[in-house]
């Protein structure tokens, strides 16, 4: 029988072979048909379910200039701490109302003097008369709240001139120089400045309360509207004492006032369970209040809605 004779099957076999037997010579070694099928074992598959874990869930990172256009810096105050604030007395023309670029007259009223170079902050805050946060619930005053204004930054120290006239001697308070480079809000005579540590809520990883939170807003921050929404920031009633921290995420939920069944002979008074109207991040937080901004809402918030974990 003759090789065309031969079955595809046979063919093919004998084709393997020859060309096994004709490869060449490697260093001197010869590769045989054993050596090629033990260098490439064979591994059959069929098909099957094949469960992988994925890696774990991670929230990225929020960059600073991702939210800092959405965020303002509140302050809470004792009442006879804010009063002893430095104050802004003036500017230029006997103006009383400030914004971005403004250059701004100020004095302390106790305490080291504005003096450029020392040991003075270069850089302050601004804020406005604080006003009572209350719990919507049970009434109690949490904390007083200065409104942000904008910053501003130190130009000239404050000091005290003394000159002569007549022979008698003349003291001529000079007040320190600041530029405002930033405003939010209308700045004006009285208002007060304050520096502290105001880069905290700068960079958050939001995350996941470990333990059961349940929160309400108290206000929303910086506004006198009803109605909040998207962008803005509410103040809650729960804090750092509450476990309460920076980069929390809270799912808030829609208050929802108890109502009477009609259809009931006796009348009873039921309440319908809370739906979720969206995510508020945590990013400022104090003893007994914090600030949350609303990230993602599908319906108006208003005070006394409740926050809870996701």
């Amino acid at each position: 029988m003759g090789f065309g004779a031969c079955s595809g099957s046979v063919r093919r076999a004998i084709l393997a072979i020859a060309l096994i037997a004709a490869l060449p010579s490697v260093h001197g070694q010869t590769i045989s048909r054993a050596a090629f099928e033990s260098e490439l074992p064979l591994e059959k598959l069929r098909p099957a379910v094949r469960i992988e874990p994925l890696p774990a869930e991670r929230l990225s990172t929020l960059e600073r200039q991702a939210i800092e256009p959405f965020l303002s810096a509140p302050q809470v105050f004792e009442p006879a701490q804010f009063d002893g604030l430095p104050r802004i007395v003036g500017a230029a023309g006997e103006r009383s109302l400030f914004s971005k670029s403004d250059v701004v007259y100020a004095r302390t009223l106790s305490g080291q003097a504005f003096v450029l170079g020392g040991d003075i902050p270069r850089e302050w805050n601004i804020y406005r008369n604080p006003v009572a946060l209350k719990d919507p619930f049970t009434g109690e005053v949490l904390a007083m709240e200065a409104q942000y204004l904008g910053r501003a930054r130190l130009l000239s120290s404050e000091r005290v001139e003394v000159s002569q006239t007549d022979g008698k001697s003349t003291e001529a308070i000079v007040p320190a120089k600041f530029e405002i480079f930033h405003s939010v809000a209308e700045i004006r005579v009285g208002d007060r400045l304050f520096t502290g540590d105001d880069n905290a809520w700068r960079d958050l990883t939001p995350h996941r309360s470990l333990e059961p939170v349940a929160a309400a807003v108290v206000s929303i921050y910086g506004s006198g509207v009803i109605n909040a929404s998207k962008n803005q920031i509410v103040a809650l009633n729960r804090g750092s004492n509450d476990a309460i921290e920076p980069g929390h995420l809270l799912t808030i939920r829609k208050a929802v006032n108890a109502i009477t069944d009609k259809t009931d002979a006796k009348r009873p008074t039921i309440r319908p369970s809370l739906d979720s109207t969206g995510q508020a991040l945590v990013f400022l937080v104090f003893d007994k209040v914090s600030y949350a901004l609303l990230s993602d809402v599908n319906a108006s918030v208003q005070v006394g809605d409740h926050l809870t974990n996701p």
